[in-house]
């Protein structure tokens, strides 16, 4: 399952570490490595003042934040300051409650620390590929409604983004083809509790979440029809969504093609349409 990109990036592609920058950012006393964000800024005569935290993907076992470094130049460039987000990850004792509750610190940490941090806490946007769907369309709703099991206490977003993403998080237990072993390696212990697989799915809680929301998937993204499911739910709800589901059968454009490729040009059609989206509700809602 192709779900990050590799650590062994084309340098030219990687305009972010050419960007000021802050690496390696505690978000918690006494962190573990994993609990640490990188802080991209865009060059001063392009800066927008507009703020992407993107959460990886990597079916909740796997990813770094630093693979995303090519998908955070495409934006830089643009004049978006980018927040690359690390998480510990499910090893058999920690799960998604542990990711989305590193996650909801560091969202917290970001926006407690703001000012300090040069960053425009009222135009923060979140986004994420695959595993890293869930948690940002999660903690977008958990901050809008801070009854949610898991959620941040002082951060707010302005939108999500969502690029190939996990949102049904209860039927990843339930789907054909995986075993106990597999669902119990990338899901964690409680896989066979639907009640917990509920409470810490996106899918729940979307009813309540009025933030405006992007969705991307493609013909050969593995897992678009947790996209489909989402945009069937935004309908029925009646809620807007800009939803993007590219028609491509050619070699690269799959899962989270985007992210892990961003220089292709279906890429550059999804990371277009994020930038365009985000500027569009940077002040206001739908």
């Amino acid at each position: 399952m192709i779900v990050s990109a590799s650590l062994k990036v084309n340098k030219e592609a990687c305009y972010a570490d050419s960007c000021d920058k802050k690496i390696g950012v505690p978000y918690v006393e006494n962190a573990a490595p994993a609990q640490v964000v990188d802080i991209y800024y865009a060059p001063k005569a392009l800066r927008k003042n507009i703020v992407l935290i993107d959460i990886h993907g990597g079916f909740y076992v796997g990813g770094d934040r630093r693979n995303n470094r090519p998908f955070a130049s495409v934006f830089l460039k643009k004049g978006f300051d980018v927040v690359l987000l690390e998480y510990r990850l499910n090893d058999g004792k920690l799960d998604v409650s542990d990711e989305l509750a590193d996650c909801a610190a560091a969202l917290d940490y970001l926006t407690l620390n703001a000012e300090e941090l040069d960053l425009n806490k009222e135009r923060i946007f979140l986004t994420g590929d695959s595993a890293g769907g869930h948690l940002a369309l999660y903690l977008a709703e958990a901050s809008e409604d801070r009854t949610l099991p898991i959620h941040p206490e002082h951060f707010v977003a302005r939108g999500a983004l969502l690029n190939c993403p996990a949102y049904d998080y209860a039927t990843f237990a339930s789907a054909g083809g995986f075993t106990d072993d597999a669902l119990a390696w990338f899901i964690g212990p409680r896989y066979q509790d639907k009640n917990w697989l509920e409470s810490v799915s996106p899918r729940t809680y979307l009813k309540n979440y009025s933030g405006p929301l992007f969705v991307s998937t493609c013909t050969k993204d593995f897992i678009r029809e947790q996209s489909l499911l989402l945009k069937a739910d935004c309908d029925s709800l009646g809620r807007p969504v800009e939803f993007l589901d590219l028609e491509s059968n050619k070699k690269g454009v799959g899962h989270v093609h985007n992210v892990v490729k961003p220089l292709l040009p279906e890429s550059q059609t999804v990371n277009n349409r994020m930038m365009t989206f985000m500027t569009d509700h940077q002040s206001s809602g739908f």
